[in-house]
């Protein structure tokens, strides 16, 4: 997960190894809940989060009760966007390269890390890459 600024300057970096994932919208969702504290603990602004599933997008933006094995996950979740304001949405995962390249530095180092104000070197590089300036009203 990666937390960036207006400017999409990174402020936060994390990755974890996964030890027991069933399949792709729950390394999502995981990442989203944990994103959102994060977010939420160490900034007072409007919070947008980007997945790449859209599974896990529409499993959060449901009205209807979940009853699925990741229910307990989506109640975090929605409890923490009620504590701020919180825009989801679905991009591609070539719209989102460097949370992919974080989660493929814990696949390979098979290790938890965080950074502040950083991330590993390629995950660097992608943010100067795709950094535009977004604002929210």
């Amino acid at each position: 997960m990666v937390l960036r600024d207006d400017k999409g300057a990174i402020i936060f970096s994390s990755c974890r190894q996964l030890f027991s994932c069933r399949e792709a919208p729950e390394a999502e969702l995981c990442a989203c809940m944990e994103g959102l504290s994060f977010a939420i603990q160490r900034s007072e602004l409007p919070v947008i989060v980007e997945m790449n599933s859209i599974v896990a997008v529409k499993m959060i933006q449901a009205s209807e009760v979940d009853r699925s094995i990741y229910s307990s996950i989506i109640k975090e979740i929605k409890y923490f966007m009620s504590l701020r304001e919180v825009c989801i949405t679905h991009v591609n995962r070539n719209q989102n390269k460097v949370s992919d390249s974080l989660a493929n530095f814990a696949r390979i180092e098979g290790k938890t890390m965080t950074w502040l104000g950083s991330g590993p070197h390629i995950s660097i590089e992608l943010a100067a890459m795709d950094c535009t300036s977004v604002e929210i009203e």
